[in-house]
């Protein structure tokens, strides 16, 4: 097998399988040496290209595509979509598809270079891991290694003329090129740096250079909302025993059995709505209730509304500004306890009122806790900065805004390790949060239209403060 093997492609009725099997080929990486933990992707991997299935692989079929036959197209499906739960080894995956396509490529007779390509979201970190999953083999294996004329920062060449490419996903990056096959990662977190998804106009772009080589698509990503490229695909073919697109959707345990059932059992709990979407591949409805009631009530201490400051204790202090004309201005104070957030007391300054004022206020309150710092986000630039020094307290900027700092709280309330105090302005407002499926599948957490989160706002920066990490110095930006 070796010998016929050390061109710079393999041949014509190799199949992905056999590259996966060789030592000499992609099972010389380290994660391919034991297959019994792939063997779901093994599934796919054959369904994509019309291999056999035998008895055993056929109920897989069934279960992770919905169809109730078996009967690919010749060659298998040109177009190739898996929805799967994160770590699932999908970007592995997906790098071995992109590397096999590259051996098995013929040269063009003209002698131009031909491409297979892999896309990742526009960010260097995503493009340069996807790339080095698909260099691996041709760096660590030697009979790969010899395949290969040049190597530079996201693309090499191999001696047969074929280019392996990592692009971002930008559709004019892809424009002008042949491609013989493409791999595009994480589709439905596809999103420009000016915050506009990318999806559609990616595969509009892929899609004609692919028809004039007869070349494989094949998308692989965790689910976002309920819409864009990814969600529409998956609409149209799931199920279908008819569609020439073959869309595959499993669970990240189903796909990665080393997942740790703990963690799996840890992770659900702390948040049951990101667990479905991240590691159970369902793709997420536009608005939710962000906390369950029972949990939070199960937080609240009844009958405590304030603690008083206790020597000794060391606590930290969160606020929203307000300029005074509309929203409160809250503080939140709270401490730690055996691991657990306690948040003292929480309080808020209805408007009208007058900034300074609230601030000399909050000055008193804090100092009689010990506090000489408070954290709060970007409000009105330099100036509660400017008020909160006038008074001898440092105003830092919070790294999160107001929605990230709800989903750091969320564990804590789920897993019973947060204390609340009994007010009601509080516990209502927090219980009317909303959880939003934004742009590129990026929950949201905000209050509803109309509505206020002061109160609750700061309470979730003191229970961020304080849950664990809180040493981590980019916890603030200044």
């Amino acid at each position: 097998m070796t010998a016929a093997i050390a061109a710079p492609r393999v041949p014509g009725k190799f199949t992905i399988i056999d590259a996966l099997e060789d030592p000499h080929l992609l099972g010389g990486l380290a994660p391919f040496h034991d297959l019994s933990t792939w063997s779901k992707w093994i599934v796919f991997l054959k369904a994509s290209y019309g291999l056999p299935l035998d008895d055993d692989e056929l109920p897989i079929f069934r279960h992770h595509t919905g169809r109730s036959v078996y009967d690919p197209p010749p060659g298998g499906y040109p177009e190739n979509v898996c929805v799967v739960g994160r770590q699932s080894g999908k970007s592995r995956v997906a790098a071995a598809v992109a590397a096999f396509e590259a051996l098995r490529t013929p040269s063009e007779k003209d002698g131009t270079a031909v491409y297979a390509i892999l896309v990742a979201q526009d960010s260097r970190s995503a493009i340069n891991a996807l790339f080095s999953y698909a260099w691996a083999p041709f760096d660590q294996v030697p009979i790969l290694q010899a395949s290969v004329s040049e190597k530079r920062a996201t693309d090499f060449s191999l001696k047969s003329g074929v280019v392996v490419a990592a692009y971002p996903c930008r559709p004019g990056a892809v424009r002008g090129i042949r491609i013989r096959s493409a791999v595009v990662d994480e589709l439905g977190f596809f999103i420009s740096t000016s915050n506009r998804p990318t999806d559609e106009q990616m595969l509009v772009a892929i899609r004609p250079a692919l028809s004039m080589t007869g070349g494989k698509l094949f998308m692989i990503s965790s689910p976002a909302g309920k819409t864009g490229a990814l969600y529409r695909i998956f609409q149209k073919n799931f199920g279908r025993d008819d569609s020439t697109t073959l869309v595959w959707k499993g669970t990240a345990a189903e796909m990665n059995p080393r997942h740790s059932a703990a963690d799996l059992a840890r992770m659900k709990r702390d948040d049951p709505v990101g667990f479905r979407t991240e590691m159970e591949a369902e793709f997420k409805a536009g608005t939710s209730n962000f906390l369950d009631s029972d949990a939070l009530g199960a937080c609240v201490v009844s009958g405590r509304t304030e603690m008083r400051p206790i020597k000794g204790v060391h606590y930290s202090a969160f606020v929203d500004p307000s300029g005074g004309s509309k929203d409160a201005f809250s503080l939140a104070i709270g401490h730690e306890e055996k691991g657990r957030v306690i948040i003292d007391l929480v309080r808020g300054w209805e408007a009208p009122f007058k900034p300074t004022g609230v601030v000399a206020e909050i000055k008193d309150v804090v100092k009689s806790y010990g506090i000489h710092t408070v954290t709060g986000d970007r409000y009105a630039g330099e100036w509660p900065r400017e008020q909160f020094r006038a008074h001898g307290i440092e105003y830092k900027v919070s790294a999160l805004d107001r929605s990230k700092l709800y989903l750091e709280m969320l564990p804590l309330v789920n897993s019973g390790a947060m204390e609340l105090p009994d007010n009601p302005t509080l516990i209502a407002e927090l219980e009317r949060l909303e959880r939003r499926s934004a742009a590129a599948g990026r929950d949201r957490v905000d209050h509803p239209p109309g509505e206020h989160d002061d109160l609750a706002n700061s309470a979730a920066g003191v229970a961020w403060l304080l849950a664990p990490g809180t040493d981590d110095p980019l916890r603030h930006i200044f």
